[in-house]
């Protein structure tokens, strides 16, 4: 008996030094707790600014569209007046000059020019357009009124045509809410353009450094 009480008692021993597990001290980087806590707080800062920011953008665009329908809704024949007198002072610019057309279809086109360019037409249709424009409308009929300053008669050949078109641009983006570069209306009107590219270059440039010493920037309608 007393043997067995001894077996049973060591068995015993053994059994509860197996249970005891060694603890594996975990150590922990001084003040590492603070940091996560502002690690998390910063993101939960970054990520509520997102959602701020993504919230302002979709009331922005909301506004935009409404602000578009109310305009197209309200005003439309303003605005057929408006795109089309732009649109036909453009093609009779470009087309005069011709060499595809007769003498007197090129006078004819000269005529109607100086009949669209009247100083009383294009004024009011100038005031029209800022009316019913927003900010860029506003600062690519002030550069193409700047532009025929005496100061700047030095401005390549190309720089009346590519400052009309670009109003074009910037009518189709800021009234109609469309996209369309100069680039693409310089193609459907010019027939020969990879002839005209170095002329159009140069009047980009140029009217990109008056644009930049004027308000600052680069506009989009820059191609």
């Amino acid at each position: 008996m007393g043997e067995i009480g001894m077996v049973n008692l060591e068995t015993s021993g053994q059994t509860q030094m197996n249970k005891i597990e060694p603890r594996e001290k975990i150590m922990e980087v001084p003040g590492e707790s603070v940091v996560n806590t502002i690690v998390e707080k910063v993101s939960d800062g970054i990520i509520a600014k997102m959602n701020i920011n993504e919230e302002r953008r979709n009331r922005e665009f909301t506004y935009q569209l409404k602000e578009l329908e109310f305009y197209k809704t309200n005003f439309d024949k303003e605005l057929k007046e408006i795109f089309d007198y732009w649109f036909e002072l453009v093609r009779i610019a470009q087309m005069q000059n011709n060499p595809n057309l007769s003498e007197a279809e090129n006078q004819k086109l000269k005529k109607k020019l100086n009949e669209w360019l009247n100083v009383e037409k294009i004024s009011r249709m100038k005031m029209n357009t800022i009316k019913y424009g927003g900010t860029e409308t506003g600062r690519v009929l002030a550069l193409e009124h700047k532009l025929q300053q005496t100061r700047y008669d030095d401005k390549p050949f190309m720089t009346m045509p590519y400052i009309w078109m670009a109003i074009l641009v910037v009518l189709k983006k800021e009234i109609l809410g469309q996209k369309i570069s100069t680039v693409d209306i310089f193609q459907i009107w010019v027939n020969d353009l990879d002839d005209h590219m170095g002329e159009i270059e140069d009047a980009r440039k140029y009217i990109l450094a008056v644009y930049q010493k004027t308000y600052g920037n680069t506009p989009y309608w820059i191609d």
